[in-house]
């Protein structure tokens, strides 16, 4: 077997195929001073949960689609704060390598395009490229019915291509 060959299969092996979604359930609760707090759990499309910290895209083959990101909102808040995902300077999602995005400047990364995300109030779906490995943080934005906003700002890390 040609060496190139046995790399691509030792780095996607037992990982999910290139283009498969990646299903990340964020929760969102009332904090006991009653502001709001996130968590969130990830996992391969219908497949078992791959656990509550950063989602890791695994490294692909150059001819190897990205990864689509399905980010579904669950609302746990109590009294109920009705939260929605929410545009914020233009994208419900944004995206700074190596450090956390700041809250008041909007920041994008062309690993995940902000022209290929779509928002509807309970549901982001963005587009990771995973073509460079790197460390992507992103700030997820919210709004509730008051018109408050909250953010979430967890880690991809992303294995890239070769």
């Amino acid at each position: 077997m040609p060496e190139q060959d046995t790399l691509s299969q030792d780095l996607t092996a037992g990982d999910p195929a290139g283009g498969k979604p990646c299903v990340v359930d964020v929760f969102a609760h009332t904090r006991p001073d009653g502001s709001v707090g996130f968590s969130h759990e990830w996992r391969w499309e219908n497949g078992p949960s791959e656990g509550k910290g950063s989602i890791v895209i695994p490294k692909r083959s150059a001819s190897d689609p990205g990864t689509p990101l399905h980010f579904h909102l669950r609302d746990e808040t109590n009294p109920k704060r009705n939260l929605e995902f929410a545009d914020k300077q233009g994208a419900a999602m944004w995206v700074l390598r190596d450090a956390c995005p700041p809250e008041g400047q909007r920041c994008d990364d062309p690993q995940i395009p902000p022209e290929q995300m779509t928002t509807s109030p309970k549901l982001l779906k963005a587009f990771d490229e995973n073509s460079e490995e790197c460390e992507l943080h992103y700030r997820l934005w919210f709004v509730d019915k008051h018109g408050n906003w909250a953010a979430y700002d967890p880690d991809i890390k992303n294995g890239g291509k070769v």
